[in-house]
């Protein structure tokens, strides 16, 4: 061998080092592979994620943390058979956005990571590539998407139709769930050494998780605020985003307390989250939620009927003592006239625009980022007007083709949860799905599109494939000889 090689020309030379290099580097690859999925299927995944994100907040340095999360979901998306490994560290990179709500354009520099990690998705289906396939929920993300691209016709020039801002939610809300929803359905189908189900509600729980360290990250900078209001808790600006995500991931704890009831200590942080977050819908459906839990864990068994009776009765004794006189101290700042809830002028007037927009434009509506109703509610920098209520936002932005497209929408997600209502993981997420709908009554909700839609989208993926649902085949996957070769050599195919 060593005579032919020398006997051999330069080209042939040179041929035959490219491909013992490209035999070592397909190696590298799959070794990586093989260490990346067992890290994700590992006990430490979940913890290092959280740990991440803590210690950001912690270090004051939401920036940075969130660029070393973007950088783990674009390594995870690049180098892991599973694509559900990419998406806490997604999830827990836009919860560090919290802290920074007023000044969002602090996350630029995180744009170029946010490039690479569309890449690596790319990459990821290229090497891994599933076929494609649609479920239940298929049709009525189809109908959302033509109601939000035709939001707006008639009542938005061409110009603001073509804005940033528009095209944003146009596309996020209506064309990118379906994108999400189809590749997280097809998902479903790959073959997976793990309970899907349970590492489904573990990331629910790191996200509940670490929103609760992001509110208390909040409380604690803003302790001379809370001492200037005498103890009450100050008016954050993303109160609502913070009680939306607790109201949508706290069921997962009751679903993991069938295994051990040591996960039901993670309802009581995201309980505590939801008090000091300021936000009066997380008091008012976090009960909601928290009661629909109790009936839960006597349902499935985790607590007997009797002890859950017991401490419902201490729960109450001790909140009729100190709860309510806590809660008038906690939300004193937020009261009207000694009451939490109150006639707020400017909610009033957003319902009644809603009506007046949909009048003047039954069809399609004023339009997804219109901002002629600015002079009633300004918002965050970056966000479209919110009406901040579910029912006034369809039909005031969208019109008739959007109350047509959500009605389709969520008939079929609740058909779906309904089939499914005597599994425990269904339930859980039926819960989870009520907590949206709730807080989607008096605050963005599901038109938030990432994390809130894109967690419903993924959500009734999972939904489907836990009852059994029929998804159809429409794509097969296509890849060329250079990318088939690296798979081969992954051992993916």
């Amino acid at each position: 061998m060593i005579l032919q090689f020398h006997d051999a020309s330069p080209l042939e030379r040179a041929q035959g080092m490219w491909r013992f290099l490209q035999r070592r580097g397909y190696r590298a690859l799959s070794l990586l592979t093989e260490r990346t999925e067992a890290f994700w299927l590992g006990r430490s995944y979940f913890p290092l994620l959280l740990a991440i994100l803590i210690l950001a907040l912690a270090l004051d340095r939401q920036v940075a943390g969130a660029a070393v999360l973007l950088a783990a979901a674009t390594w995870f998306a690049a180098l892991c058979p599973d694509f559900l490994a990419t998406v806490t560290p997604v999830m827990m990179a836009i919860l560090l956005v919290c802290p920074e709500y007023r000044h969002l354009s602090v996350f630029f520099p995180c744009l170029p990571l946010l490039f690479s990690l569309l890449m690596a998705v790319a990459v990821h289906f290229a090497v891994w590539p599933v076929t494609l396939r649609l479920g239940r929920s298929a049709r009525g993300l189809a109908l959302v998407s033509a109601a939000t691209l035709l939001s707006g016709c008639g009542a938005m020039s061409a110009d603001d139709r073509g804005a940033p801002l528009t095209l944003y939610y146009t596309v996020s809300l209506g064309l990118g769930m379906l994108v999400l929803y189809a590749i997280f359905r097809s998902q479903m189908f790959r073959r997976h050494s793990y309970d899907v189900q349970e590492r489904f509600a573990r990331i629910l729980l790191t996200v509940g998780l670490g929103m609760g360290a992001v509110v208390a990250s909040i409380c604690l900078r803003h302790l001379a605020d809370f001492e200037a209001l005498n103890g009450a808790v100050p008016e954050f600006k993303c109160r609502n985003f913070c009680a939306t995500v607790l109201l949508t991931t706290m069921p997962s704890a009751f679903y993991l307390s069938r295994r051990s009831r040591w996960y039901l200590t993670a309802v009581g942080v995201m309980a505590a989250a939801m008090i000091f977050s300021g936000s009066r819908s997380a008091l008012l459906f976090g009960a909601v939620v928290l009661a629909l839990g109790c009936v839960y864990l006597v349902h499935f068994g985790v607590v007997s009927r009797k002890i859950m009776l017991a401490m419902l009765a201490v729960g109450c004794g001790v909140f009729l003592l100190f709860g309510l006189d806590g809660l008038k101290l906690l939300y004193n700042s937020r009261m009207e006239s000694g009451h939490l809830i109150g006639s707020e002028t400017n909610r009033w007037r957003m319902l009644a625009q809603s009506v007046k927009d949909f009048l003047r434009y039954p069809a399609f509506g004023m339009g997804l980022g219109n901002t002629t109703n600015r002079t009633i509610y300004a918002g965050v920098p970056g966000s479209m007007f919110f009406y901040h209520n579910m029912i006034a936002q369809i039909i005031g932005s969208m019109g008739l083709l959007g109350v047509a497209a959500y009605a389709c929408l969520i008939r079929g997600r609740v058909n779906l949860l309904w089939r499914g209502r005597r599994d425990p993981f269904v339930a859980m997420l039926a819960i989870s799905y009520l907590g949206m709908l709730l807080v989607s009554m008096t605050n963005p909700g599901e038109f938030c599109p990432f994390p809130n839609a894109a967690m419903m989208v993924m959500l009734f993926a999972t939904a489907e494939d836990a009852v059994g649902d029929v998804a159809v085949p429409v794509a097969r996957p296509r890849s060329r000889r250079g990318v088939r070769r690296l798979a081969y050599m992954l051992n993916v195919w």
